[in-house]
């Protein structure tokens, strides 16, 4: 474990003040966090707080039922140890994934671990069709776990795309439906279905969130990220942190321009996105063909599939390059709303296309496979809420 001392420094957003634990408590579920569990003799040395200090502060978290002492371990010297951990129980949060063909909302308790789930598919997304299959689902989901820990879920975190009512003419729904999007107070109206404080973000940036905090965080401290949906999108993580923006819109990576054969250039969203291999199905088959992950596609459609793969990676493995050029990252995490034996192959391909582009004056980025598929937006958002109130920035 590392021994560095932690940071005092903190943000939150989107909670009230009151509602915030203080700093040292804080500081203190932080340190257990990055742990795991830790020794109770080992908090007051990496927090520089005294003994007295900590243990008055461990023990106020205990009987908030926030964190869980172990049974004594017994080290190479010394007496036994007590080690303490995160209370599972501690508190939940939702989240809510809104794509532009499912939604997904998610349970998850105080490690992040998911609960329970529901989901749903649709040809496009309206405020009401999200509205009321939240409607529809959340009493059912926070049922399935104990009436005494439902005073525990503190808030809603969801993942939206950047002005999802732009590009409706791409996917072929109708405009007027989605510019219904355009005013839509969508964390009021959620907070009113749930009584739940809500934090919005970008589907991309979530997605990211849930990688570097339940995934590739833990070992990779910088990367840029890519996640293939309907239309891909993205997020970026420097030294340890997901990187917001000024529009809370950093890592739009699905805006990067790539070339095309001709010799002209489009946007990475025009190429690498789920909907091309939608258009692709459609123009084989003749019918409309709207994509899911279990759907029978990815096998059924092996060629067409491998060609979209093909054509994807490319425009990755480009982007990537601009990326790194940029924030220098070594890693590039990929990830999507796919089987994972189709990212396997898409993250190989990247990989072979990188080789192929004019790397000089730059390290080249290497393409690793994410972790978390289709769930990243929506564990992402839901931590969102218990960051805010419970840990460091």
């Amino acid at each position: 474990m590392e021994t560095e001392k932690l940071t005092n420094s903190f943000i939150y957003q989107g909670m009230d003040s009151s509602s915030i634990r203080n700093h040292n408590e804080r500081l203190i579920l932080s340190l257990i966090w990055k742990t795991g569990n830790i020794p109770s003799s080992k908090i007051a040395q990496l927090t520089s707080f005294s003994a007295q200090t900590s243990s008055v502060i461990t023990r106020k978290l205990e009987d908030a039922d926030l964190i869980i002492k172990g049974k004594p371990v017994k080290g190479n010297v010394g007496k036994p140890y007590l080690p303490i951990s995160l209370n599972p129980d501690g508190a939940f949060a939702f989240g809510l994934l809104i794509g532009r063909r499912y939604a997904e909302l998610v349970l998850v308790d105080f490690l992040g671990q998911i609960r329970t789930e529901r989901s749903i598919y649709y040809t496009f997304p309206t405020p009401e069709r999200v509205l009321q299959f939240v409607r529809n689902i959340i009493n059912d989901i926070q049922n399935e776990i104990s009436s005494s820990l439902h005073s525990r879920i503190i808030g809603i975190g969801i993942a939206v795309p950047f002005e999802l009512w732009k590009w409706s003419d791409v996917i072929g729904v109708p405009r007027e439906e989605m510019n219904s999007w355009k005013d839509f107070d969508l964390n009021g109206e959620i907070s009113g279905i749930t009584s739940l404080p809500a934090i919005s973000a970008n589907d991309g940036t979530m997605a990211c969130n849930g990688e570097l905090v339940f995934g590739q965080g833990s070992v990779r401290n910088s990367f840029g990220y890519f996640f293939v949906d309907t239309f891909i999108g993205g997020g970026l993580v420097l030294d340890g942190k997901l990187v917001l923006g000024h529009n809370n819109n950093a890592g739009a990576f699905g805006t990067i321009p790539v070339s095309l054969p001709n010799g002209s250039s489009t946007q990475l969203i025009q190429k690498s996105s789920i909907y091309v291999l939608e258009k692709m199905l459609q123009e084989y088959t003749g019918q409309q063909v709207l994509h899911d992950k279990f759907s029978k596609i990815w096998y059924e459609q092996e060629t067409i599939v491998s060609k979209w793969i093909e054509d994807t990676a490319k425009g990755i493995a480009i982007a990537s390059v601009a990326v790194s050029a940029i924030v220098d990252v070594p890693n590039i995490i990929i990830d999507g709303n796919f089987p994972d034996y189709i990212r396997s192959k898409l993250v190989d391909s990247i990989n072979d296309w990188i080789l192929k582009v004019d790397t000089r004056g730059i390290v080249p980025p290497k393409a690793e496979e994410g972790t978390l598929g289709s769930r990243a937006g929506a564990i992402g958002a839901a931590f969102q809420p218990i960051a805010s109130q419970f840990f460091i920035n």
